[in-house]
């Protein structure tokens, strides 16, 4: 006997339980399609007798509310305003590097403290700077440890610590179809259609893929805002309940993504039965031909069930004028 036939069903969803046998040739079915692509490709593993599945799952956008990207990807960490010279990490060059202390006029007299007595003179030609605001003579010693640096300089210097911070925060952030944060631009809406994945497993639900999505791209609304549509290629458009395995339902309806996708859009978005959705692609000619055919059999069968309503009226009043002749004649 097969052992399949002994092992218990599996829950792909809250009222639907697939056999062992089906689950795995559904999932031959999807990764032989995805072949080409093995990222898209699923994999499961057997946890005492439950099966969960691990894989990409790709999502289109079809959101119409405007989506708001995070400035910060971090909170910033808060420096210090007076920084002790037991503070100061002292590398090969002096310094770690421009930027990293708030009071830009300190910087020489802490690095002139962390330095022993022995290399002062060491250290004080390393404060010697040629710019075109900094001109000292080279043959003369600064009179004071404190090297006073003027707006412009201080300016640059955190012109290049933000610069730096922005090319960090873009290194951090996923792009939307290549939208990647702009601050004149962290609202907009993506294109209809365009696509993204999420790496997820069939442990979790509607609102929980949502929730992981808006955090991938450090979105900051509200996943409760959005939910996920089951969206076939005759229009037909289902709402997943936020108890629903979107994972599953991706393998249920097979890995063509000509056929099913899923997007995510906004909650109150209108669901379309499959008998309306057989109408969408028509031509709008044929379409109001459909729907005149539609008005006219309408008509036709409230004029049948107005006579059936007189009909059945006359024969309930003759039977009642009957009723009363008995009565009258009994009573006499």
């Amino acid at each position: 006997m097969n052992t399949f036939h002994l092992q218990p069903a599996i829950q792909v969803c809250k009222d639907k339980f697939i056999s062992r046998i089906e689950f795995l040739s559904l999932l031959r079915t999807y990764n032989c399609f995805c072949e080409d692509k093995k990222n898209l490709q699923l994999t499961y593993s057997d946890n005492n007798g439950k099966i969960v599945l691990e894989g990409v799952l790709d999502i289109s956008w079809g959101v119409h509310q405007p989506i708001r990207l995070q400035i910060n990807d971090e909170k910033p960490i808060p420096l210090p305003k007076v920084i002790q010279s037991s503070d100061v990490t002292m590398n090969k060059r002096g310094m770690t590097r421009w930027g990293e202390f708030d009071n830009l006029y300190n910087i020489a007299e802490l690095e002139e403290e962390a330095v022993p007595e022995g290399k002062e003179q060491e250290t004080t030609q390393q404060l010697v700077f040629e710019t075109s605001t900094l001109k000292p003579k080279r043959n003369q010693e600064p009179t004071s440890g404190n090297l006073i640096r003027t707006k412009s300089d201080a300016s640059l210097v955190k012109m290049r610590v933000k610069d730096q911070a922005a090319k960090k925060a873009q290194r951090n952030r996923f792009s939307i179809n290549g939208h990647f944060y702009n601050y004149k631009t962290s609202i907009f809406t993506p294109m209809k259609g365009s696509v993204t994945n999420v790496r997820i497993n069939s442990r979790l639900t509607t609102q929980e893929v949502i929730a992981l999505l808006l955090q991938k791209f450090k979105i900051e609304n509200d996943p409760n805002d959005f939910a996920l549509y089951v969206v076939h290629a005759s229009e037909e458009k289902k709402k997943l309940t936020d108890t629903a395995f979107p994972l599953w339902e991706r393998l249920l309806h097979g890995p063509s993504r000509k056929i099913v996708k899923i997007f995510l859009m906004d909650k109150d978005a209108e669901e379309i039965s499959t008998d309306v959705a057989q109408y969408i692609k028509f031509e709008f000619p044929i379409l109001k031909a459909i729907l005149q055919k539609l008005n006219e059999e309408e008509e036709k069968y409230i004029r049948n069930t107005q006579l059936r309503y007189k009909v059945e009226r006359r024969f309930l009043c003759q039977q009642l004028q009957r009723l009363r002749l008995v009565r009258a004649e009994t009573s006499v």
